[in-house]
């Protein structure tokens, strides 16, 4: 374990909205656990060897937060400390045994001022090493930076180096914070600014004591050629265009035709700070207005636009959001999760996480509903991980009751995606 501490800083612009962010949640809401398959030439020492690498590495995997200092915190970056894994044997069947291990790993919270924001358990077939379960809070990670860091543990497992220096967090934070960046500041401030006031206002929850929590998940290989196709035509994303099928299947589904979207970005296009492994991510707000006569195409190319102007701000400090809102009513948060967070202002909420977890999306046109699972209190929630497959996962709380918003939604999704192949 770690004996002393190197650095502080202030935390960065992404550290301080998740944090702001899970105030109010339950702490293990937070944990982030993988199942890393592992090469049949692992050993337990060089996998112990190649975290201690990691580590070592990025700043943010042996950082501690501390409630005090410049903005109401400080990161507290750690000594680099050795690793040793327990592990656990699974015979023939490593994957369930991979699977418990990761559930008991995320039902433990972590504290955030003393422990290290990662732990790790090795799962062994006969003796060899199989899997490696590994349990992240998000303050350390975002998707991003943990498909990041799962290459690296496998370039290290095949003999490689990472010979590049890697960015920290110490350095992003003095940037942000900095003189320099007071005009970037501002503009964001204003664009906030402008969305607030051409916004309706903020909805709220007639009985946020009451929620209850339920999810559905769908996943459609045609839907993924016919997002692709789309994209293609256009030149935009296939990220926008699932934004606009979300969009306009809301506004049919409620009846509205503005919508105030939270979209997640992860603040990643300067290419310094790219392979930063922290959390970067931050929620950006988006007025989709529906225009009557518009078509889907249309819809997709004006939303293309919005969100490149929406993404220019994207890393922002969040309690000057916090405060401007205030002047416009938005306080509090929808449903009483958030609140003290940009999120509360937000009933719709859109994550693209592309190919992250892979091997979990569903080419089943069968829909999926639960109700349990990781869930981070948002009041609808939509998340969407590409590859063969379309997989979009649908989070509700709130307080109605049963499945049929979020299948309603789903179903509704894919058809408009498809539907604007077929009138091609």
């Amino acid at each position: 374990m770690q004996k002393s501490v190197v650095n502080r800083a202030p935390f960065t612009f992404g550290q301080l909205s998740l944090w702001r962010s899970i105030a109010g949640l339950p702490p293990e809401v937070c944990n982030l656990p993988q199942i890393w398959i592992l090469p049949a030439t692992a050993t337990t020492a060089s996998v112990e060897s190649a975290l201690e690498a990691i580590e070592e590495r990025h700043e943010s995997l042996r950082t501690r937060y501390e409630p005090d200092g410049e903005h109401g915190l400080t990161q507290a970056v750690w000594e680099t400390a050795a690793v040793s894994l327990d592990a656990v044997e699974a015979g023939d069947e490593p994957g369930d045994a991979a699977a418990a291990a990761a559930e008991r790993l995320a039902a433990d919270a972590f504290d955030l001022t003393v422990d290290r924001p990662w732990r790790a358990r090795l799962v062994t077939s006969h003796g060899v090493p199989s899997r490696l379960v590994i349990c992240f809070h998000h303050i350390a990670v975002d998707a991003w930076a943990i498909n990041q860091l799962n290459e690296e543990l496998l370039a290290l497992l095949a003999g490689g180096d990472l010979a590049d220096t890697a960015p920290n967090s110490r350095e992003l934070a003095a940037e942000q914070w900095s003189a320099a960046r007071q005009n970037r500041r501002k503009s964001a401030r204003k664009y906030w600014q402008q969305i607030f006031e051409a916004a309706p206002p903020m909805y709220r929850e007639s009985d946020p004591e009451a929620i209850s929590s339920r999810w559905a998940r769908l996943g459609s290989e045609a839907a993924a050629e016919a997002a692709g196709e789309i994209a293609t035509r256009l030149n935009v994303s296939v990220p926008t265009v699932v934004l606009a099928a979300f969009a306009l299947a809301l506004g049919r589904r409620a009846g509205r035709d503005e919508l105030l979207i939270a979209i997640y970005t992860n603040n990643r296009s300067d290419p310094r700070w790219e392979t930063l492994v922290a959390a970067q991510n931050q929620i950006i707000p988006l007025l989709v207005k529906l225009v009557p006569g518009e078509s889907f195409d249309e819809l997709v190319s004006r939303l293309h636009w919005e969100t490149l102007r929406s993404y220019r701000h994207g890393s922002y400090n969040v309690d000057d959001m916090l405060e401007l809102g205030r002047e416009y009513g938005y306080t509090g948060s929808v449903n009483g999760c958030f609140d003290g967070s940009v999120s509360g202002f937000f009933r719709y909420f859109f994550n693209y996480l592309g190919q992250y977890q892979q091997e979990q999306t569903s080419p089943e046109k069968e829909i999926e509903t639960g109700t349990a699972g990781r869930n981070i209190g948002a009041p609808l929630y939509l998340q969407v991980q590409d590859g063969k497959a379309l997989t979009c996962t649908l989070r509700e709380n709130s307080a109605s009751r049963g499945f049929d918003e979020v299948t309603g939604l789903l179903v509704l999704l894919q058809e408009i995606i498809l539907a604007a192949v077929e009138k091609d």
